[in-house]
């Protein structure tokens, strides 16, 4: 907007504020509109406004693109989708002639879930990270939208937890924590459809963004990457969602409303780096730590094009054309789940245990 128009506006706001403020809310919320400068899918500069919660979906038909609230993408159940080898019998003993069959595992306390104390862990934007854990660790996933029983749409998906022991030695299985409080389990902020997963090309490639610490005069500071998990060829897991569709049936907790169904890329787990220890910040009370920084970003692309490391400087809107999923994150370190005074009782073995 050029500036005579801007003083225009700026003259009437003056006028309007004694006579009608109520336009003058409309007036201010038409500037800030038109002087929103545009932004970079993965700007390390947080845009004005803040991203919206909810999720887009691409790749329809004319280049159309639906969006689903927050809210409501929050109540979707969520369920973790592995292979189980059975015999023939159908016994779990190992044996030369076994088949794969699909198991599944609800994520407690996603969704309008009843569970008793837990709170909803999916996020579409930060992955907090408690002071109180050392260690969080995850691997690639490939999300899958069910509505009604019916596969909808596709996303990129990282599974997250916190490997815990308990207290009787080190020989005790790990007991994994994917809802470790608020913001724990994530899924993309854009999904694709089915016809583009099938895309021969279509792969999943997942990257670590931090600021680059050299001076750069570019208006906008740069950030550097690292691959989190290299490029995976989702073909195989595809067909694995093909089967656990096949095996579904009318008494399946799935065949009715929305669900969110994972399936592993890969078995193996990955430590995720740890955010710097808290920065400390003087106030009338005394020291206390800063907790609400991000420390890094994930960004996890599922995509038909060849290289996606060439579409993390890309704009929001050629990222959206080209019907790639995204999943990007801000890890951010938090207080002590520990010393919390409200901390539900489904958490404290988790963070009460020594």
């Amino acid at each position: 907007m050029h500036n005579k128009v801007k003083a225009k506006y700026m003259f009437f706001a003056k006028m309007m504020y004694h006579h009608h403020p109520l336009l003058l809310l409309l007036v201010a919320a038409f500037l800030l509109a038109c002087t929103t400068r545009p932004v970079h899918a993965f700007s390390s500069t947080p845009p004005p406004p803040p991203k919206p919660d909810g999720i887009k979906i691409v790749g329809l038909p004319g280049g159309k693109i639906e969006s689903l609230p927050g809210m409501y993408v929050r109540s979707f159940r969520r369920w973790i989708v592995e292979d189980d080898t059975k015999t023939n019998d159908g016994n779990s003993n190992d044996s030369s002639n076994t088949e794969l069959s699909c198991k599944m595992e609800p994520i407690v306390g996603a969704g309008l879930a009843l569970d008793e104390g837990w709170v909803n862990p999916t996020t579409t934007s930060e992955l907090w990270w408690p002071a109180d854990l050392d260690t969080l660790q995850t691997r690639p996933m490939l999300n899958v939208l069910f509505r009604n029983g019916m596969l909808s749409y596709v996303s990129a998906g990282l599974d997250v937890r916190v490997p815990h022991r308990g207290n009787d030695g080190e020989e005790e299985e790990v007991v994994s924590w994917r809802n470790y409080g608020l913001n724990s389990q994530p899924i993309a902020r854009i999904w694709t459809t089915l016809d583009i997963a099938m895309e021969k090309l279509f792969h999943m490639e997942t990257f670590i963004l931090q600021p680059n610490n050299s001076n750069d005069s570019d208006e906008e500071q740069k950030l550097k990457f690292d691959t989190l998990f290299p490029s995976l060829d989702t073909a195989e897991t595809l067909n694995k969602v093909a089967t656990f569709i096949a095996e579904l049936d009318s008494l399946s907790p799935i065949a009715e409303g929305f669900h969110i169904a994972s399936f592993p890329l890969m078995d193996r787990w990955t430590d995720l780096p740890s955010p710097p220890t808290p920065t400390k910040t003087e106030t009338k009370e005394g020291e206390v730590e800063d907790t609400t920084k991000a420390m890094y970003k994930i960004v996890s692309m599922a995509t038909s094009e060849p290289f996606a490391t060439k579409m993390l400087d890309m704009d929001e809107d050629l990222l959206v054309m080209s019907s790639t999923s995204v999943l990007e994150l801000d890890v951010c370190r938090t207080v002590k789940g520990g010393e919390s005074e409200y901390l539900p009782e489904p958490y404290k073995p988790l963070y009460l245990s020594s």
